[in-house]
């Protein structure tokens, strides 16, 4: 069918027409030096001169033919392949590969001559077809999006999935069936045995403490068929047993988390073992113990408090800081105040500005210092001068006095952790006394608490935190506080809920970066698994970024094997990512020119192993059973694949699809036309020639 670009064309057709029709005419027929002609040579001359003509006229309409194309897609067979270590655990691992190896290529071989097969392998990520059972974690979900994602506009006839169900990353698969719209067959792999065995599970702590102070470690110890037997939970450091508990399973499934308080003197990255007993007939002993490292700072944390007098809010505060050894705290309650604020590592200002004082320069001050703040705002603060002082947050105050407001946590804030019994109290803290007023956040700020205000919960932040200028910055928008640390003592006789929110907030606050003109930013543990990736911000003297200069690093391993990178240009930053790294321990050295003046900066990290595949071994095929269930498959094990091939070539469900696509072609791009027309005004030429007429 020959469509138009326009809706005028039959007007502008005939038009067209009418044109080509009156120059032929007037070329031939009144033109006299053609006279000598005869009727029909003239006759023969205007039809060619016409019909080109016209043919020019009708493309400069843009004509296209549309017509429709069969598409015929055949059934696709996606295979992927569970390339985690466990799949080759608790036995002979060279028997179990070659197993697994024989399987994929009698799938291959029986299949593929049928279908279309595309094989994957997959453990953190869905890779190419190569199974070399290497992978740390095994990520089901991701597997099931990536196939999605990737064969989305094919015909997928169905998907063989082959592997022992033990996912320890990601999301559970089944509730990602949603997004898959083809039967899922799966292979089970493993030994679904329930065998003695006594396993930490996981080990949770902070990354970082203070040299002096105590930090929680919690162990999960899971117990499988070791009933009434007593065994031994023990945390190392340096080979030395730091502290000890029985433990003594009740049943054959039993689970328990156990918290240790340890303390942390020497300074650096320390490395913990957690490791709890074995017993005679465990088949799986990797899974017994689990390293942890912490990074411990030696140096003590000076915190400046100035308030507008004596307030029980600080008292709250400085009686949580003086029980740790990390913190020196000095208040002032009124002038002078300190000069010299660069030996201080926070300010925290209470009620402040208010309307007499200003504390411009105190604040200009500790900008000039690169000293971090935190502000505490209540019924004294004189919110339109703390609005001049633009560090990170604005208040625009309603009608109205102030109002109280619960704390609502915000699930998002990632910036430090908040154990889950504080989580539980939380709701039930009084309330804080705030303003009345709209609040404005800047870009790279968090909220850590909204406000809940007559039982409806906001969008308004009540304690914040965030950076301006790469300065700290943190908020607190209510007064009142004090009330929280007497109400936990009221209900656990224990003020260990106030003080954990209280040192997490000042911890990360008064933890300063180097504050010098270049700063390497990184964490001080990577996991195997995980690219190492480390920043880098350089600035003038009047701390301006800029990046004019190469900033290389050198990074030594314990083996004092040194690796040499570059880092890249981001905007106004630095990136590196190394990639992946083995485990151990590092030290590195990072130079950057500018001007004419050199910057080094030095530190560590550490890369520590990860065992996700240790922990568990036993094989969960009920999962892969309800996947192939639910998604209208079916479950196997190796030893019934022929089942599995002979179902998949006799099924009616992997059949062709075929679909009809619409096809629009422009004349203009047909050559033929271009000859056609040449092929016109060359025959009227020749024949002009021919008969004598020029």
């Amino acid at each position: 069918m020959i469509s138009f670009g326009t809706t005028y064309w039959p007007a502008i057709l005939l038009a067209f027409l009418a044109a080509a029709l009156g120059i032929s005419l007037l070329l031939y027929f009144r033109n006299k030096a053609n006279n000598e002609l005869s009727k029909s040579q003239r006759l023969i001359l205007m039809s060619l001169r016409f019909l080109s003509f016209f043919l020019i006229a009708f493309l400069l309409l843009s004509p296209f033919i549309r017509n429709l194309k069969k598409i015929t897609q055949n059934p696709v067979i996606i295979a992927a392949w569970d390339n985690s270590s466990s799949m080759i655990l608790g036995g002979d691992s060279t028997n179990a590969a070659i197993a697994v190896d024989g399987i994929h290529d009698e799938i291959n071989d029986q299949l593929s001559t049928d279908f279309e097969v595309i094989n994957y392998t997959f453990g953190d990520d869905l890779n190419p077809d190569e199974l070399t059972f290497n992978e740390k974690r095994s990520d089901y979900s991701q597997m099931l999006t990536s196939v999605v994602n990737n064969h989305f506009n094919q015909n997928i006839g169905a998907l063989i999935v082959a592997g022992d169900g033990i996912y320890n990353r990601g999301k559970n698969p089944l509730n990602l069936l949603e997004e898959v719209g083809f039967p899922v067959y799966t292979i089970g792999f493993g030994d679904t045995t329930i065998v003695e065995d006594a396993r930490i599970q996981d080990v949770r702590t902070n990354r970082t403490a203070f040299s002096g102070n105590k930090f929680p470690v919690e162990v999960d110890v899971q117990f499988s068929r070791i009933r009434n037997k007593a065994l031994k939970l023990s945390v190392f450091h340096n080979n030395q047993e730091l502290e000890s508990v029985m433990i003594t399973p009740p049943n054959n499934n039993y689970f328990i988390t156990k918290e240790f308080i340890l303390e942390a003197d020497e300074p650096g990255l320390q490395h913990y073992t957690a490791r709890i007993e074995t017993t005679d007939n465990e088949r799986n002993t990797d899974n017994n113990t689990s390293e942890f490292v912490i990074n411990i700072l030696e140096n003590k944390q000076k915190v400046l408090i100035i308030s507008d007098g004596s307030h029980p809010d600080i008292g709250a505060i400085k009686n949580t800081l003086d029980e740790q050894k990390s913190y020196d705290v000095s208040v002032f309650t009124e002038e002078p105040y300190p000069n010299d604020l660069k030996e201080f590592n926070l300010l925290l200002l209470n009620q402040l500005p208010t309307s007499g004082k200003s504390m411009g320069e105190i604040v200009e001050r500790a900008r000039a210092a690169r000293l971090p703040v935190l502000f505490i705002l209540g019924s004294k603060t004189f919110i339109p001068q703390f609005n001049t002082l633009a560090q990170g947050a604005r208040i625009d105050l309603l009608a109205g006095s102030g109002e109280e407001a619960q704390a609502v946590l915000n699930p998002a804030f990632a910036t430090f952790k908040l154990s889950e019994d504080f989580k539980t109290l939380l709701p039930m803290f009084p309330p804080l006394m705030v303003n009345f007023a709209d609040y404005t956040l800047d870009d790279g700020f968090t909220t850590l608490f909204y406000q809940k205000l007559k039982n409806i919960e906001t969008g308004k932040p009540l304690m914040a935190t965030g950076k301006v200028e790469g300065r700290k910055i943190g908020f607190i928008f209510g007064e009142g506080i004090w009330r929280w640390r007497l109400y936990d003592y009221y209900q656990i006789q224990s003020h260990q809920h106030f003080n954990e929110l209280i040192n997490q907030m000042i911890q990360y606050l008064a933890l300063r970066e180097n504050e010098d003109n270049f700063i390497i930013d990184h964490q001080p543990v990577y996991a195997e698994t995980d690219d190492v990736i480390l920043t880098a911000e350089v600035y003038n003297d009047a701390y301006e970024k800029v990046n004019s200069g190469e900033v290389n690093i050198v990074l030594r391993n314990s083996n004092n094997e040194e690796f040499n990178f570059t880092f890249d240009i981001q905007g106004d930053n630095y990136y590196l990512n190394t990639g992946h790294l083995p485990v151990g321990d590092y030290t590195f050295k990072a130079e950057v020119m500018l001007g004419d003046e050199q910057f080094t900066e030095t530190g560590y990290f550490t890369v520590v192993a990860v065992n996700l595949e240790n922990v568990v071994t036993r094989a969960n095929h009920n999962t892969l059973y309800q996947l192939a269930s639910l998604s209208g498959g079916g479950f196997y094990l190796p030893g019934n694949t022929g089942q599995l091939i002979n179902e998949l070539k006799s099924s009616n469900k992997l059949k062709a699809v075929s679909y009809y696509q619409e096809m629009v072609n422009e004349l203009l791009n047909l050559k033929w036309l271009f000859f056609v027309l040449l092929f016109l005004l060359s025959v009227e030429w020749f024949l002009r020639k021919y008969w004598g007429v020029y």
